[in-house]
């Protein structure tokens, strides 16, 4: 493929991730899109047959963007920065494609290729979240949870949070536009959940990190 055709997708993909993060996922079809890129619908359909094959395109770099974020191995030692870092650079992926967690069931309702995706993914990051909550007990920053399933519950309560902060956000600010820095509040929701496990003196590390970067 030449690189002018390689560009062309790429901005096909940009445009509408913008569009779609500015006015929702279900307000910007193929019409649109094209108007906006002032380019032809041929010129779209060359790239992609239908909206459902460009949201799977941009789901694919979501994926890719989390799992960079989120890391593919453990870190050698959890410090309180890398704990906070870690949920700060994953809402980052999130608020870079709040379009996506936005209108997420319809999304996933239209199409079962990108909702087979979507479970396959998140079904790894709990994997990788109750990893991540074992070694914080492992190094003694977190308290072994008392529920049966352990770790995975503190997975799936924060996977939770992470997953659904937008819409959250969105009923909450009612059409005012969602920042970054609101995205951050979300990470400290998250910690507040995990307060009633974390050693006092590194929650109160991690909240300072917090604090920085907001």
């Amino acid at each position: 493929m030449s690189k002018s055709k390689v560009n062309n997708r790429s901005r096909i993909l940009a445009t509408c991730r913008d569009l779609m993060n500015e006015e929702g996922a279900q307000a910007i079809g193929t019409t649109r899109l094209c108007e906006e890129l002032e380019i032809s619908p041929g010129n779209l359909y060359y790239h992609f047959k239908n909206k459902e094959e460009i949201v799977r395109a941009l789901f694919a770099q979501l994926e890719e963007e989390f799992r960079c974020a989120f890391g593919q191995e453990p870190p050698p030692v959890l410090t309180p920065k890398v704990f906070a870092d870690f949920y700060i650079k994953t809402l980052d992926v999130a608020y870079d494609n709040r379009f996506f967690f936005s209108g997420l069931l319809h999304l996933l309702r239209q199409d079962d290729v990108l909702a087979a995706d979507y479970r396959r993914l998140q079904e790894w990051a709990l994997e990788g979240l109750a990893a991540v909550a074992e070694q914080a007990a492992i190094e003694d920053h977190l308290r072994i949870p008392r529920s049966k399933k352990r770790y995975r519950s503190i997975a799936i309560n924060t996977w939770l949070i992470w997953s659904n902060w937008v819409r959250y956000l969105e009923i909450t600010k009612s059409g005012e536009t969602i920042s970054r820095a609101d995205m951050v509040l979300g990470i400290e929701q998250i910690f507040d959940v995990l307060s009633g496990y974390l050693e006092p003196s590194y929650e109160a590390a991690v909240r300072r990190r917090l604090k920085v970067v907001r």
